[in-house]
């Protein structure tokens, strides 16, 4: 998968938890713990990719010529 695609995709997740963040805790079959729960598992997923992303540009061969 390309660099924008993957990028694009971390931002799109992050970009949903900010909606939940908003509107779960109006909801009353979500709320406070649905949004808390929801956006941690985001971040921490965001976080597991991006170090999936870093390990694969530092173990890129680069070729200097």
């Amino acid at each position: 998968m390309k660099l924008e695609t993957q990028l694009l995709s971390l931002q799109e997740r992050l970009q949903n938890a900010v909606n939940v963040s908003y509107t779960a805790p109006k909801e009353s079959l979500k709320g406070y713990p649905y949004a808390t729960g929801y956006c941690s598992s985001a971040m921490k997923g965001v976080i597991e990719d991006l170090d999936k992303i870093m390990d694969q540009m530092n173990n890129a061969q680069v070729i200097d010529f």
